[in-house]
């Protein structure tokens, strides 16, 4: 009879460490359900959601000719040059400069968040690049990781191609391709945890303008 308890003792302790390996296999393997990086590599679909249009871009009041000296000439030339083919032309080019730019920082910003230890934190950081239902949705997603203490490490971003597609005073469409290298990364240790991947993202981005920056409000898959 004491052998069999020693038996069955031995199975038990044998049984409680082959859970327990499993269950560190599964918090430091980047390819595990629990992982975030799994995530982002493929399992979760981002939906297309619509952003509130902010800031307009107001005319300027044209003031009265005979109190500033101007001629009504003055007024003709510069709607002329308003009107210019050329002149429009390189409007739409420096403002499409400037969201390309921006959506690519934006992008920057989102990955450098999920190193922050605290949701506060991360709010705070990712209110600079993303708006309405998607940065909510992005806070929502964060709190499931950052209270289990993992993050993630981005070192290297590509953008492929990035291309307006519609663009308005204050809202746009891009059409981006770009590729990213991370890892998982513990919080508490301040260090990557498991193996490196790459994952490819293809997407429809929607953004609007707020004050001076143009942030993500909308991201669709593209298959």
């Amino acid at each position: 009879m004491r052998k069999m308890n020693y038996l069955f003792g031995a199975l038990a302790l044998g049984l409680g460490v082959l859970v327990g390996t499993l269950g560190v296999s599964l918090l430091t393997n980047s390819s595990s359900p629990t992982s975030f990086i799994s995530k982002l590599r493929g399992q979760d679909k981002i939906q297309t959601v619509s952003g509130t249009v902010s800031d307009p871009i107001q005319t300027p009041p044209i003031t009265d000719k005979a109190a500033d000296g101007q001629s009504e000439n003055s007024l003709t030339d510069a709607l002329m040059l308003e009107n210019d083919p050329h002149s429009l032309a390189l409007k739409e080019s420096l403002l499409a400069q400037q969201i390309i730019t921006d959506y690519k920082q934006n992008i920057g910003i989102f990955f450098g968040a999920w190193k922050s230890t605290d949701m506060d934190t991360f709010r705070l950081k990712l209110a600079k690049a993303y708006t309405g239902d998607l940065f909510e949705k992005h806070a929502r997603r964060a709190e499931e990781y950052l209270v289990q203490g993992i993050g993630l490490d981005v070192s290297q971003i590509i953008f492929d191609q990035v291309d307006v597609e519609s663009v308005s005073e204050n809202a746009a469409t891009l059409r981006v391709d770009y590729r990213y290298t991370a890892k998982d990364y513990n919080l508490t240790d301040g260090a990557t945890v498991g193996e490196e991947h790459e994952q490819i993202v293809q997407v429809r981005v929607n953004l609007v303008k707020q004050n001076s920056r143009w942030l993500i409000t909308g991201e669709s898959t593209i298959q």
